[in-house]
């Protein structure tokens, strides 16, 4: 899985590994934990050869794995510091911390495999359940991706992800195929704080397998459905984002006609922005209150899309429309 900013979605092509590059990467891996022996160091560097076959290395961020400690990897979205932290034990929690808010995704272990950051710093869970690897990866973006290896037909079609969102955090679908983590950042707007990428899955071929994820409480299931001309092995990848990330507010009734009734300058509707993008707000007033009063005449409630300081007003009715 995927915690993201940036959708990215990496290119699959599978090769043997030469001895010269299997024996590089396994001079150059260390234990996320580096007090931890691994047992069977080589499944992880094959592991992690994989995946970055399928993702690409460009985007991995650089981390420290200190004695005794996990993987961590500190990077700057869009001026916003966000922290990774990868789990040292595969039952553990991968955890994305900013704005002194916490978000963590557990992966779907069922051994407690010792983490090994291998490659371009990849950390990797070997054999962490049935015919499955896991790894996780922390992006430049301020995300991180969660990948799941299913090495043959015997591994697991579906995996369960539990969520630990922060109080007042909401989930809901994006209409994509993933979700939107949402907050209240003022009375009656929800701003999204984070973002979990619809998920993709490549064969052995770099063939598409179909997969998706269903909302069950407080955990994502994901599924991959695999048949009898699915080659293996099968990397899947949810992709998660913490921080501020781009996206839409969305203004619930009350605070749409106070908009249409005093201006997008009014009262605190601009508040729940971060510092520097309330200058760009102020740039787009006159089209934010314009919209606000059609909104408002059609008993709907105002949205606005947001990128690099462009805003995009427009109408939209149920969820917090209310």
């Amino acid at each position: 899985m995927r915690i993201s900013t940036r959708r990215r979605q990496g290119k699959l092509t599978v090769a043997a590994v030469s001895a010269t590059v299997g024996a590089a990467l396994l001079a150059t891996a260390i234990p996320a934990n580096a007090d931890t022996a691994i047992a069977h160091p080589g499944d992880a560097h094959q592991s992690a050869t994989l995946v970055e076959r399928v993702t690409g290395t460009g985007d991995i961020a650089a981390s420290t794995a200190a004695p005794g400690t996990p993987a961590k990897a500190v990077t700057d979205a869009d001026g916003n510091a966000v922290t990774i932290t990868t789990p040292d034990k595969a039952t553990g929690t991968l955890n994305a911390a900013a704005n002194g808010s916490t978000f963590g995704l557990k992966l779907p272990a069922t051994k407690d495999v010792d983490g090994v950051k291998a490659g371009a710093g990849t950390v990797v869970y070997p054999n962490a359940a049935p015919a499955t690897d896991f790894a996780v990866q922390p992006t430049k973006d301020g995300g991180a991706r969660a990948l799941v290896t299913l090495k043959d037909d015997q591994a697991p079609k579906s995996h369960r992800f539990r969520l630990d969102l922060p109080q007042g955090t909401d989930i809901t679908e994006d209409g994509q195929g993933g979700f939107q983590l949402t907050r209240e950042a003022s009375e009656g707007v929800h701003v999204p704080v984070g973002t979990i990428d619809a998920p993709w899955a490549k064969d052995a071929n770099g063939d598409a397998v179909p997969t998706s994820y269903k909302l069950d409480g407080n955990d994502i299931v994901q599924t991959v459905e695999t048949n009898d001309k699915t080659a293996f092995p099968v990397v899947a990848d949810p992709k998660l984002t913490w921080g501020w990330v781009t996206g839409t507010a969305y203004f619930n009734r009350k605070e749409t006609n106070t908009i249409a009734n005093n201006g997008a300058m009014s009262g605190a509707v601009s508040g729940f922005l971060p510092p520097g993008l309330n200058i760009y707000w102020g740039a787009h007033a006159a089209a934010i209150t314009t919209t606000a009063v059609k909104a408002k005449n059609a008993k709907k409630c105002i949205k606005i899309k947001f990128a690099a300081g462009i805003f995009i007003p427009g109408q939209y009715s149920g969820g917090y429309c209310k």
